[in-house]
């Protein structure tokens, strides 16, 4: 059983809805059984993406002195999968997953705890061999089940918790514990307390039986000081039960050789229609002519997460030194602005459209040279990966699971054999570290010098080589949840 608050194509704001429902349809494609409980939001129970719903029972919710009443609805979304949508009109028959115009729902908290409870006391009905439980918002599910429904058969259920973003926890005024059902001696240090909050996401680290961060550089990161985000402490003390899985992406919607928004198809076998590709995106967004090497793009929320400031000042010397660049993201209204000023002062060298086109995307991606992703802390990343898919060179800052997903041997601290002497023979992106817009304009200037050589070819093929899919993680993920049930069958 998994538990989150977004599941692609039904609900999602953004990689977490792509990561939990490419896990369970690969889980389901290896012929496990998954049932995914989600939010039943408006958006999801109205998508044309929503199967044929039945009625899977009503749910009765006591939060402190809240009384919710909904019902799940059920139905295969995919080979093996099934979803339970929780609708409870009161917290979720809105407009949005999380929030309106710009601004969080006031009662969130609420929300997922409500979505937590339902979720235990299903788990309770069912005994699914393993719950995971996926960010903050479901993490409460973990210390339900193994407090307050610690009993009888519930304890054979192994628990699993997973972190794709460690800066969202999911904190709360202490005041909050009284609307959880969970006894109130649990606020504590060892507990669910942190800094004085309730913090749900703790409540998933401390009693899950594993914790997957989504990549395993990201796995070591969350145990310091900088990635931490005031809860290394709790990841230190567990880390015999921390692990990291990166992502994968569906390559089947990422494919290259069958992806009807491209102008032209092409594989590793055949590079010519990338070329095409580049061509008819330098003509359809009005800009001129790079070298080979120098057509950037940038494509995502527009954050300082994401290092897009970093982005808009690297913009004049990356004009300088003859690159065209393209952008397309939504999200901080001074970034947008920023890169709108950038494409005032360069009408011919930058594109910038301040919001989220699938389709232009998936064409920005297969006719770059070049890939920018400057993350100042990157868990996994989903843009390396579709950019490898579509046989583009990302290149990132060394942080998260971008070093764990782009092999760049100049970035390794020793280099043997013919890495030493042939830095491009085996790589697939370059890192770059420090952050900084000097150290991002260097990188792509790698790009342009392996394309002066005439090697980029080379890299360009063997990036539409690689396996960016689903099924490696997955099979990792059979190994590890095979650990967990055990362990939780021999639990007295």
């Amino acid at each position: 059983m998994f538990v989150c608050s977004e599941l692609a194509p039904l609900c999602q704001s953004g990689g977490l809805g792509d990561a939990t429902s490419g896990l369970a349809r690969a889980l389901g494609a290896l012929g496990h059984e998954v049932t995914v409980v989600v939010p039943g939001y408006r958006s999801a129970l109205t998508s044309g993406a929503c199967p044929r719903l039945i009625d899977g029972g009503a749910v009765q919710l006591t939060l402190g002195p809240h009384v919710l009443h909904g019902r799940f609805h059920c139905g295969t979304l995919f080979p093996g999968v099934e979803v339970a949508l929780l609708d409870v009109p009161a917290l979720f028959d809105r407009a949005g997953l999380y929030g309106e115009d710009g601004r969080d729902y006031t009662d969130n908290g609420l929300r997922f705890v409500a979505l937590c409870k339902a979720a235990a006391y299903r788990a309770e009905a069912e005994h699914p061999d393993v719950v995971v439980a996926h960010d903050w918002h479901a993490a409460l599910t973990l210390p339900m089940l193994r407090t307050s429904l610690d009993r009888g058969p519930n304890r054979a259920i192994g628990t699993l918790q997973v972190v794709h973003n460690n800066a969202h926890q999911g904190r709360f005024p202490a005041e909050m514990m009284g609307i959880t059902g969970l006894a109130p001696d649990l606020f504590h240090v060892d507990g669910l307390e942190a800094w004085g909050s309730l913090c749900m996401l703790k409540g998933g680290l401390m009693w899950a039986d594993r914790i997957v961060a989504v990549s395993p550089r990201y796995a070591r990161e969350l145990q310091t000081h900088d990635f931490g985000e005031g809860l290394e402490g709790a990841y230190r003390a567990r880390a015999h039960r921390l692990v990291g899985i990166v992502n994968g992406i569906d390559d089947t919607r990422f494919d290259p050789q069958n992806d009807a928004a491209l102008p032209a198809t092409f594989s590793a076998d055949e590079l010519a229609g990338k070329a095409r590709c580049r061509e008819a995106m330098l003509a359809r967004l009005g800009l001129d002519a790079p070298p080979a090497g120098l057509l950037c793009v940038a494509v995502g929320r527009l954050a300082q997460q994401k290092g897009w400031d970093i982005i808009a000042r690297a913009v004049d010397a990356l004009v300088e030194h003859g690159a065209s660049l393209a952008f397309l993201g939504d999200g901080s209204p001074a970034i947008a602005m920023a890169l709108a000023e950038k494409q005032a002062r360069h009408p011919r060298r930058v594109y910038f459209r301040p919001a989220f086109d699938d389709a232009l995307a998936r064409h920005l991606y297969a006719g770059a040279d070049l890939v920018l992703v400057p993350s100042r802390f990157e868990p996994c990343g989903l843009v390396q990966l579709i950019a490898q898919r579509y046989g583009t060179v990302p290149v990132a800052h060394a942080t998260g699971g971008l070093v764990d997903t782009i092999h760049d041997p100049l970035a390794q601290p020793a280099r043997t054999g013919t890495d030493a002497f042939d830095p491009w023979r085996r790589a697939t992106g370059v890192l770059f570290s420090p952050l900084s817009p000097e150290n991002l304009v260097l990188a792509v200037e790698r790009v342009h010098k392996l394309a002066e050589g005439g090697r980029l070819p080379e890299v360009q093929k063997r990036l539409l080589q690689l396996d960016v899919s689903w099924d490696g993680p997955a099979q990792s993920w059979v190994a590890l949840l095979q650990d967990v049930v055990a362990e939780a069958k021999r639990r007295p």
